[in-house]
């Protein structure tokens, strides 16, 4: 909220007018000031004081305040030219400041000779119109309001006055004196206030406060949370339309896996036209509805060319790829396909496998590791090898448990130099990649990253199953 610590007006000259409501938390002040000394003044403020009464400031809220005070200002403009014009004053314009108060939040206009400033208390800072060579300037330049015979400009000025800020409205007269040669700004009341029994003096410093009274928590009706609920609930089903493809459940998929670590059968549109006859729409509508998904391919998503042969199919953890040449063990991140960590062994590596967060090595000599994913060995024992070929490339299957975007399972069928996905009820080709060069080993179907680790002469390939369902 915001208080006023000190005001000084000299009537008729210049009045100052405010309300604040009783939390502090909303309020408005009216400043106007004159040079002349003239009891034909009290009309103009009257007249002031009564058109912002009577107007709809208290019922505006922040977001309107800005447009509402150009609005009204404008309007007041002339209404006080039309009076200004039949008085006897030889200047017939008005300094004027208005401001409209939310909590520490200050939305203000200021007219002709009313300069404003804020201090936070180890700088004082002018804001809004430049007091500076006001004295030089014709009655058009400073905008003086009701004199011009033609809508004048209006800018509403929008300033925060943080706790134990403060805010200050000058009459020109003691801008001068007070910006320019006063320093110490914890006296600056005081200072203000011996400027009081100079030549019509008018000042107003308002200091921000914290809430006197807090407001209430209002309950929510059951309407306005059965309304929330509806609208939660209709965000959540417009995403998943955005994102499609069963996007909350790859993303719950996901989220199991990483905590238990701590070309495409395109379909064609269906026709426009309706010369299609009974039997093949049929036939048509039953191939989109028994398929596993609307949309399969399989596409080459990264290459990374290797300087060394591997001996075994790749594994893989959540984060890393694991291959084998002969005695070397080499980790790669998935991301950013860097070298992580590397291990030698006295014998040649025989099979890879990667389960419980354990990644077990087993080597020629009958000895087996257990490694965790940054590269510390767990446990070492000795076991019989199992035997391994690395030529062989086996069919394998991923079901709707592995890749929630399915509808049901799919296979896939490698040989030499193709991959194929296969409906195996159906008996249809999804999808083929095919490669120049010899496929040399295939990994399993990583469920997480939602791709294939192949090896195809020197180059490890990482193979996409894009599903869209």
């Amino acid at each position: 909220m915001i208080a006023v610590q000190s005001l000084r007006d000299n009537p008729p000259n210049s009045f100052i007018d405010k309300y604040f409501s009783q939390d502090g938390r909303f309020g408005w002040v009216l400043m106007m000031w004159h040079p002349e000394k003239s009891e034909q003044l009290e009309e103009i403020g009257a007249d002031l004081k009564l058109n912002v009464r009577n107007s709809e400031v208290n019922t505006i809220s922040r977001v309107e305040v800005e447009k509402w005070l150009k609005s009204f200002i404008g309007e007041l403009h002339w209404k006080m030219h039309a009076r200004l014009r039949r008085l006897n004053l030889s200047e017939k314009g008005l300094s004027i400041f208005f401001a409209v108060i939310f909590d520490h939040e200050i939305f203000y206009v200021q007219f002709g000779r009313l300069f404003c400033a804020i201090s936070d208390g180890k700088k004082l800072r002018v804001c809004g119109t430049d007091y500076r060579h006001y004295q030089m300037q014709s009655l058009e330049k400073l905008n003086l309001l009701g004199f011009a015979d033609k809508d004048i400009p209006i800018k509403v000025q929008r300033i925060f006055v943080a706790e134990n800020n403060r805010f200050l409205v000058l009459s020109g007269n003691l801008c001068n004196q007070v910006f320019e040669n006063h320093g110490d700004l914890a006296s600056l009341n005081h200072y203000v206030e011996s400027f009081g029994g100079s030549e019509n003096p008018m000042w107003l410093i308002i200091e921000g406060k914290a809430h006197l009274i807090k407001p209430r928590r209002r309950k929510m009706s059951r309407l306005q949370i059965s309304t929330w609920v509806i609208i939660i609930l209709t965000t959540i089903a417009i995403i998943y339309m955005l994102f499609g493809n069963r996007f909350l459940d790859q993303v719950l998929h996901r989220t199991r896996i990483t905590m238990k670590r701590n070309a495409a059968l395109r379909l064609g549109q269906i026709p426009n036209n309706l010369t299609m006859d009974t039997h093949n729409l049929i036939k048509y509508l039953d191939r989109i509805v028994n398929l596993p998904a609307r949309d399969i391919e399989l596409d080459i998503l990264w290459t990374s060319t290797l300087d060394y042969q591997v001996t075994i199919a790749p594994v893989f953890s959540v984060d890393n790829i694991y291959l084998a040449s002969e005695n070397s063990l080499i980790a790669f991140n998935k991301k950013s396909r860097k070298l992580v960590w590397k291990k030698y062994f006295d014998h040649r590596i025989s099979s890879a496998f990667f389960t419980e967060h354990t990644l077990l090595i087993c080597l020629e000599g009958d000895k087996a590791f257990g490694f965790k994913e940054d590269g510390s060995q767990s446990w070492q024992q000795d076991l019989n090898s199992p035997v391994t070929d690395f030529g062989i490339l086996e069919p394998s299957s991923i079901s709707p448990e592995d890749d929630p975007r399915l509808n049901r399972s799919i296979t896939i069928v490698p040989s030499s130099r193709h991959i194929t996905v296969v409906d195996a009820q159906r008996g249809e080709n999804l999808s083929t990649i095919s490669f120049k060069e010899d496929i040399l080993s295939l990994s399993a179907y990583d469920n997480f990253a939602g791709c294939f680790y192949a090896i195809v002469n020197d180059g490890l390939i990482c193979i996409k199953l894009k599903i869209a369902n």
